[in-house]
């Protein structure tokens, strides 16, 4: 690209890479990556994420608070604060849940504080996509995110749906997170030809 570098092609695991993924690492990182690809939180409101916020009864998250960098403060934005549903994750939060745990302390923690987004990637989750051998350039905490984004409209969401669960604030800003798989691409096109009936011998209208 003239004028500047190219931009870096988006991407997510396949589903078969995030299930060598997750088998790779430990439980307590398992259930942050499980998080982050079940909800799209971003990786500093998962840090950010206290018990109090946690209702397994509802099996709800409830966004208030993040941690990034060391500094633990408010949303990025108010569409930021938002539910989160956990679905099948919340039987996997009650085994996660130390039985002492108190509304403050953090879910994802060591010896009380959060822990450090930057270490675990370089530590675990990108040395683990290396060995199982489908690392890529940028393949992080966004990853995730995008995954989730993604999959939520390939299973039906609307475009107004994924932008609230990812707590954007502009659809064009979700629509950046999307990733458009060819083999959807596909079946949309092959449906589509199936309606019109397209691809086909053309019908003999019976004109001499």
């Amino acid at each position: 690209m003239a004028g500047g570098s190219p931009k870096r092609e988006k991407r997510i695991l396949t589903d078969e890479q995030l299930a060598l993924l997750l088998a790779a690492v430990s439980e307590h990182i398992r259930l942050m990556i499980e998080t982050a690809v079940s909800t799209g939180m971003r990786i500093s409101e998962i840090l950010g994420l206290r018990w109090r916020y946690v209702d397994l009864t509802l099996g709800v998250i409830k966004i208030e608070e993040r941690f990034y960098r060391g500094e633990t403060g408010e949303p990025k934005s108010e569409r930021a604060r938002r539910i989160l549903p956990l679905g099948l994750l919340t039987d996997r939060y009650k085994q996660h849940r130390p039985p002492n745990a108190v509304p403050d302390a953090y879910v994802f923690e060591a010896w009380g504080e959060p822990l450090d987004d930057r270490s675990i990637l370089r530590g675990v989750i990108r040395p683990a996509a290396r060995r199982l051998g489908f690392y890529f350039e940028g393949f992080g905490w966004h990853s995730f995110r995008r995954q989730n984004i993604t999959l939520l409209q390939e299973e039906g969401a609307t475009a107004f749906e994924a932008m609230a669960q990812a707590g954007h604030t502009r659809p064009s800003m979700t629509g950046e997170y999307t990733i458009v798989g060819f083999e959807r691409r596909e079946q949309a096109v092959r449906r589509a030809q199936e309606r019109l009936q397209l691809g086909r011998p053309p019908v003999s209208l019976g004109v001499n």
